[in-house]
């Protein structure tokens, strides 16, 4: 069975694939009025073909039960009812830009490679001008370091790491879906494996302990499945990793500094969490939510809130958000707006992985997965699935996973497995 498609893949839809990452990435305004013109776009095209079934998707279902809590129930009880209104009523975009995604823009396996094409020179454009940063101290736009052991790459901040976390599960997908490297399985196994070594000494030197953490985690679902999957290549994959290793020694041995802020001050921080600066946001963050237990005081209200309180004056720090998405959901909307979002989470993690797992599709499951997670793991900062730039680069991967999750199911022969040629 084919997809019915809303439109043919045109030239204009074509050039704005390779378009949609930089649109994406590089200006927080230009990001969200991307967002907001495909979703609206979306609305208008699946309106003129009568087209709805994405509308019976059960976590997008969820997704509007949620979203009429907030309207209905979470609004009036806002401490900020004029700021917490334009937050309600937008947050449908995002859901929105991940189904035009999902059964418009991606709904191709040519746009699909194209985009990943795109991708992936934007990542590699990226990569180099923050290596540059960090061997030399400016980048080639003559951005300086942001400190000694955090860079900023062509972001003007210090959020490479966090802006290219989630692509680089996408960019995997070159090992499933471009022909070259799928060919045969050593192409694939060394394609996969040189993207995630790139990708975790890229967000190393970016000294993001927080992307590292969570980049290394779904790296390590996608590796171990890829033991399981390329059982006759584990020695291969083993001997990968022992090189990737030694290469990474060199570099520790190159910049200690680095070590200290990427590595160990992650062991640091843990054992005295409590008293470390995220113990004391957490501590905040599930104070702002005892005061509001049931409704929660309001989307995009907890840095107003814990401002008043002042929770954090004591210790010298400022309000912004709470680095962790749960704990923010459960203060600004309360144990009932937090039980909705886990609800329609699960759902839409259901929509996405069911569909693979009944394909027998391990390695596309794990992509799936980790692409999914990384994003809303709860260490994730809120503000990142929420409300923020980072945001468009969160629902892009939502809308990729449901795109290539339904591509398994519509179109077999474009099934992504690996070969065992």
């Amino acid at each position: 069975m084919h997809p019915i498609r809303l439109t043919a893949p045109s030239p204009a839809l074509k050039v704005f694939v390779y378009l949609l990452p930089a649109l994406l990435l590089f200006s927080r305004a230009i990001a969200d009025i991307t967002v907001v013109l495909v979703a609206f776009t979306f609305l208008f095209i699946s309106y003129k073909n009568q087209y709805w079934p994405w509308l019976k998707q059960s976590w997008f279902v969820a997704f509007l039960v949620f979203n009429a809590y907030l309207i209905l129930l979470n609004l009036p009880q806002s401490s900020e009812p004029s700021e917490s209104l334009k937050y309600v009523l937008t947050f449908i975009r995002w859901p929105l830009f991940a189904m035009a995604l999902a059964y418009w823009i991606f709904d191709n396996s040519d746009i699909r490679r194209h985009f990943i094409i795109s991708l992936s020179l934007i990542m590699a454009f990226v990569v180099a001008d923050t290596l540059w940063q960090y061997l030399f101290g400016v980048d080639w736009f003559g951005i300086e370091r942001f400190t000694e052991t955090r860079l900023t790459g062509p972001f003007r901040s210090p959020i490479p790491g966090t802006m290219l976390l989630r692509l680089w599960f996408i960019v995997l997908f070159i090992a499933c879906l471009m022909p070259w490297f799928k060919y045969t399985t050593v192409r694939q196994i060394t394609s996969l494996m040189t993207i995630m070594s790139v990708g975790f000494v890229f967000t190393y030197l970016t000294g993001e302990r927080m992307a590292l953490i969570l980049y290394c985690a779904g790296a390590a679902v996608v590796f171990i499945t890829m033991l399981f999957i390329y059982r006759d290549y584990q020695r291969r994959l083993l001997s990968m990793v022992v090189i990737f290793a030694l290469s990474l020694g060199m570099i520790i041995l190159i910049s200690p500094d680095m070590l200290d802020r990427s590595i160990m001050s992650i062991g640091t921080k843990l054992s005295s969490f409590a008293e470390s600066d995220y113990g004391l946001v957490f501590k905040a963050a599930w104070q702002v939510w005892q005061d509001n237990w049931w409704f929660g005081s309001g989307l995009h209200t907890y840095q107003s809130v814990c401002q008043q309180q002042q929770l954090l004056a004591s210790a010298g720090m400022v309000c912004s958000h709470p680095h962790n998405l749960y704990l923010q959901l459960g203060a600004e909307t309360g144990v009932v707006g937090l039980i909705l979002f886990l609800i329609m989470l699960c759902l839409l993690y259901k929509q996405v992985l069911l569909p693979c797992i009944k394909a027998k599709n391990g390695l596309q499951t794990a992509l799936c997965f980790a692409l999914l997670t990384v994003s809303f793991w709860p260490l994730s900062g809120g503000i990142s699935v929420l409300s923020n730039w980072v945001a468009a680069l969160v629902w892009l991967g939502v809308g990729w996973a449901l795109a290539v999750s339904r591509a398994s199911v519509l179109t077999p022969h474009e099934h992504l497995s690996h070969t065992n040629r």
